[in-house]
C-alpha cells in the first residue's frame, strides 16, 4: 500500500509540474525566426571626432530577412539572416552581409561580424541575468531585461507589448557606454541604442570622440 502510495504521488507532482510548465510565458514570439520574415529599419550612424571639429551623422536602411536553415562546422543548424542596405526607400537594396541566427528552447544567438552574442534568453523574466559576449573574445557584457510587456510608442508606431534588454550601462569622468534594445512580439527587434563615447567632464553631451548607432523599425512582415 505504502508502495502503491509513493507511486501515486510521483505521478500527481509529474502532472502537476507538466500543468505548470504550459501556463509559462517563454517569449519566443519576441524574436521570431520563420524563414521569411523581414523588418526594415531606419537608421542613424554618429561619428564624433572633437580635435577634426567632426560629429558627422549618417542616415540609411537596413532590412533584415530570415533565411533557409544550414548546418555550421559544429553540426548544429542555423538560419542565414540576409541584411540589406539602402540610402534612402527610392533606392533597390543591396546585399550588405549574411548573420547567423542560432534559436533554441533556452536562448537566441546571433553571429554578428563573426562575433557569436546571446542576444535573448528564456524564459523571459525579471531574473534573468547572461553575458552577451560568452562565445567571443570581447568583454564581458552582462544583460538583464527590463520593462516586461509594456506598452511603448517608438518611431510613430504604437506597440501593445514590448521587452527592454539592457546590455551595457557605464559612465565616468572621461567615457559613456550604454546599449540597450527592445523587442515586441511577432516583430522582433522594433528598436536599438548603442553608444561608446569620450567624453568632457562627465558631461554625456559634450562628446570628445565616439560613436552612436540608432535601430528604429518602420516596417516588417513575412
Amino acid at each position: 500500500m505504502k508502495r502503491l502510495w509513493m507511486i501515486g504521488l510521483i505521478v500527481a507532482t509529474a502532472i502537476a509540474c507538466k500543468k505548470q510548465d504550459t501556463n509559462i510565458i517563454y517569449g519566443y514570439e519576441c524574436f521570431p525566426t520563420d524563414s521569411g520574415h523581414y523588418v526594415v529599419y531606419d537608421v542613424i550612424d554618429i561619428f564624433h571626432d572633437e580635435l577634426l571639429l567632426k560629429h558627422d551623422t549618417n542616415a540609411y536602411q537596413i532590412k533584415e530577412v530570415i533565411g533557409e536553415e544550414d548546418i555550421d562546422l559544429e553540426g548544429d543548424p542555423f538560419k542565414k539572416m540576409y541584411r540589406y542596405k539602402r540610402l534612402n526607400d527610392t533606392l533597390d537594396w543591396v546585399l550588405k552581409d549574411v548573420w547567423a541566427l542560432k534559436p533554441s528552447n533556452r536562448s537566441i544567438e546571433l553571429v554578428e561580424e563573426n562575433k557569436r552574442r546571446i542576444k535573448m534568453v528564456f524564459s523571459i523574466s525579471y531574473d534573468q541575468y547572461w553575458n552577451i559576449n560568452v562565445f567571443n573574445n570581447d568583454d564581458a557584457e552582462n544583460a538583464y531585461y527590463d520593462n516586461i510587456y509594456q506598452p511603448i510608442s517608438i518611431g510613430g508606431i504604437d506597440y501593445d507589448s514590448s521587452v527592454t534588454v539592457k546590455q551595457h550601462y557605464f559612465t565616468s569622468y572621461i567615457e559613456h557606454i550604454r546599449a540597450y534594445e527592445i523587442y515586441s512580439p511577432g516583430v522582433g527587434k522594433i528598436y536599438s541604442y548603442r553608444a561608446d563615447l569620450d567624453i568632457n567632464n562627465g558631461d554625456s553631451t559634450d562628446i570628445y570622440y565616439g560613436t552612436e548607432l540608432y535601430y528604429t523599425a518602420k516596417e516588417w512582415g513575412n
